[in-house]
């Protein structure tokens, strides 16, 4: 909102609520110095229905910082529920390699949202519609992945087999009583690392018992 546009909202308000606007000259251009600062990225449009919304729930005098609240969850909503996305084809003067040019078009394409010029572009618009060519327009919705989809996945990208540790887990551990396969342990009951040297023994133990 600019000066004047902050001078006609207070003249708005004191038809309605004689308690905001000062009534000294010297204290009105502090005022309207001080709201136009406050409101300066408010729409003047916008301030009117926020001034009807807070005499709407409120009794108490409306102050700069309740517009400018509001305006601030207002666009917090709209930029949350856009996806961000900008197509350069939407905008045939734009030059696809003018990086500068396209940065300045996506910063004011996002200003047009959270502004209200342009409306948000969510997940569910940007999905392709189901039906289309029947006529139905239903939009599509996300489904469980089936067996199908897990087996090609697998396929796709299989999963990398975590290491089976040392090797002598296969046996039990005689001095924390770890059974085998399981994890050696402190007196604390915290899992160890590596495991005891005397289960490393029994391994080797075993192990030359076994070629043996």
């Amino acid at each position: 909102m600019s000066p004047e546009e902050t001078l006609e909202l207070l003249s708005q308000i004191a038809l309605v609520d004689d308690r905001v606007v000062k009534v000294d000259h010297i204290e009105q251009r502090a005022q309207l110095t001080m709201w136009a600062v406050v409101l300066r990225d408010v729409p003047l449009a916008f301030a009117g229905e926020a001034v009807g919304r807070h005499y709407a729930e409120s009794a108490w005098p409306i102050m700069p910082k309740d517009i400018a609240s509001r305006w601030r969850d207002q666009v917090r909503d709209r930029l949350g529920r856009s996806t961000g996305t900008f197509e350069p084809t939407d905008h045939p003067n734009l030059d696809p390699d003018d990086v500068g040019g396209y940065v300045r078009a996506l910063r004011a394409h996002r200003g047009a949202v959270a502004g209200g010029d342009a409306e948000p572009v969510g997940l569910r618009e940007l999905m392709p519609a189901v039906g289309d060519r029947l006529g139905g327009g239903r939009v599509a919705e996300l489904v469980p992945a089936n067996d199908a989809f897990r087996e090609a996945k697998e396929t796709r990208y299989p999963r990398r087999e975590r290491p089976a540790g040392p090797p002598e887990l296969a046996v039990h551990c005689p001095k924390c009583g770890a059974s085998e396969k399981r994890p050696c342990r402190l007196p604390t009951g915290r899992q160890m690392v590596g495991t005891h040297p005397s289960r490393r023994d029994v391994w080797e133990a075993q192990a030359v018992g076994g070629e043996s």
